[in-house]
């Protein structure tokens, strides 16, 4: 018999009962000890253990050791049945037959496995390989679970342009071409948008219990989106209904038409208040106001009148606010020119120049026309402020603030200003409570009006309080989030001229005399110039 690891067989005689001891051969592991006590324990034969352990260590080949001069009964070969931690596998370990004792068929280890509980994955070819070839106190894997296969989540292929930071094209001189602002994501009727690619679940696993494992619960998606749009047949598709501009806010896809104004929107149409594109082919006369959801294209001038867009705004020809003017776009502001206008834009702004103006952007602001100017008024921007010439030489006073998004900073103004009159009225409201509180803690009956003034104002009391611990908590993020904005630059391609002041976050510079192809850039507590 060839084999490795060191096992035992009970060898019944009739003038006694022994064990055969077949130590390890091949670097074959050792004998467990504690295996042949709990193996001669069962079967009540009585022995010397020091003695045999000693006999056992010092064999270099099979030994016969004497157990008892008691002749035992014979024992049938051992199926020790024994399942992993984690229900994935089950293990078998023989031990040989006595002299005498029945060998083990491929039914007696399969009910062995059956009543140690194992009910899926046996492998028999594994019990085959065992029984052609038996290896005694050796273990010998005979089930194996399937573990579960785990798909993946639902996901959404957008078939049009996501990225609302894409800029138009410039010309030579770096003014914006205006015949080139094809920047809309435009869809014709029938145009898929998007593509569902579904949830794939993944495959159930077992253990060797027979335990169903389930895979990983994977997200599935639907569709979200507005009018003139549908979901196909098969679910998998997103189908325009109209030839437009598709957006993406959020997971939400929208697809808006254009309305389109052939000439002036003054009082032959009045305010204009749409959801989706506007189009204007004259004139933005002032006075009126032009709401949108989509984005604006103005083809000649704005006055003093009023633009919203969800969007973007596009105006060719500029705007003259005459301090009345104001935009407000979602996305981008692209102008000739901006001037004594109050511009605010989520996205950039870009213009040929900028006049007189309070002009906001969460992304950069840039200036480098053939003008390229931005003199006057105050100009913020949460990143960079790219110009060619910085205020003018009559000395005006010309304010850029870089490094804060303006959002947040309008955001610190209307809490501190909640915040404040919070704080007035729940300071009115704790005298008249404490009045009345202290009437009823002196026994004092109070009539059923200013019973039901106390309450109110007690109630008014704990919701103001309420909402000021969530303003403070407010203001304690938008703090976080001014200490996290230390970036921003102005980049002066011309000239900054005396009259300029840059607050780059908290540091201020006030141009004292001309400086030329410069960066003003934040260096410690300072604002510092740099070269371009």
């Amino acid at each position: 018999m060839v084999y490795a690891n060191a096992f035992f067989q009970l060898v019944i005689r009739d003038n006694g009962t022994f064990i055969k001891y077949f130590p390890p051969m091949m670097k074959g592991r050792p004998l467990d000890m504690n295996e042949l006590a709990t193996y001669l324990a069962k079967t009540g034969i009585p022995y010397d253990a020091a003695a045999v352990e000693k006999q056992m260590l010092s064999a270099k080949a099979p030994v016969l050791i004497e157990l008892s001069e008691k002749k035992a009964v014979p024992e049938t070969e051992k199926c020790i049945v024994s399942i992993s931690k984690d229900n994935m596998a089950a293990f078998a370990h023989f031990i040989a037959p006595s002299t005498g004792g029945r060998a083990l068929t491929k039914s007696d280890i399969q009910g062995e496995l059956d009543t140690a509980g194992v009910k899926f994955g046996i492998d028999e070819e594994a019990i085959d390989k065992y029984l052609a070839n038996r290896q005694y106190c050796t273990e010998f894997q005979l089930a194996k679970g399937v573990e579960p296969r785990n798909g993946s989540n639902a996901s959404i292929e957008y078939k049009f342009n996501t990225d609302l930071s894409v800029k138009p094209k410039e010309n030579e001189d770096g003014s914006v071409d205006f015949h080139s602002l094809d920047i809309m994501s435009k869809v014709k009727a029938g145009d898929v948008v998007a593509v569902m690619i579904p949830a794939d679940p993944g495959d159930p696993g077992n253990d060797v219990r027979g335990n169903v494992l389930k895979p990983a619960q994977v997200k599935k998606l639907n569709f979200r989106y507005g009018r003139n749009l549908h979901v196909s047949e098969d679910g998998l598709s997103l189908i325009s209904d109209v030839s437009g501009h598709v957006t993406l806010d959020g997971d939400r896809v929208s697809v808006s038409d254009t309305y389109t104004v052939e000439g002036n929107v003054d009082t032959s149409t009045g305010d204009i208040n749409y959801d989706g594109n506007v189009e204007v082919k004259g004139n933005v006369i002032g006075g009126f106001k032009i709401t949108a959801s989509g984005d604006v294209d103005v083809e000649g001038t704005v006055e003093d009148a009023i633009i919203e867009a969800g969007g973007q705004i596009c105006l060719k020809r500029g705007i003259q606010g005459m301090g009345k003017g104001t935009l407000k776009a979602g996305t981008n502001i692209i102008a000739k020119f901006l001037e004594s206008t109050k511009a605010i834009a989520g996205g950039y702004i870009q213009a040929d120049a900028i006049m007189n103006s309070e002009v906001s952007a969460g992304g950069d602001i840039k200036v480098d026309g053939r003008k390229g100017n931005i003199t006057g008024g105050t100009t913020r921007s949460a990143s960079l402020v790219d110009v060619k010439n910085a205020g003018s030489d009559m000395g005006i006073k010309t304010v850029f603030e870089v490094g804060v998004d303006p959002t947040i900073l309008s955001d610190v103004k209307n809490t501190q200003s909640r915040m404040t009159e919070l704080a007035k009225s729940m300071a009115s409201s704790k005298q008249l409570i404490e009045m009345f509180a202290k009437k009823l803690k002196r026994g004092e009956k109070l009539p059923p009006d200013k019973l039901l003034q106390f309450k109110t104002l007690s109630d008014g009391f704990k919701k103001d309080a309420a909402e000021l611990e969530g303003l403070q908590n407010k203001m304690g993020e938008l703090m976080e989030a001014m200490d996290e904005q230390q970036g921003g630059c102005v980049k002066v391609r011309g000239v900054a001229y005396p009259g300029v002041k840059i607050t780059i976050n908290d540091a201020t510079m006030y141009v004292k005399k001309p400086v030329q192809y410069s960066s003003f850039v934040k260096d410690g507590a300072d604002v510092r110039v740099k070269g371009l």
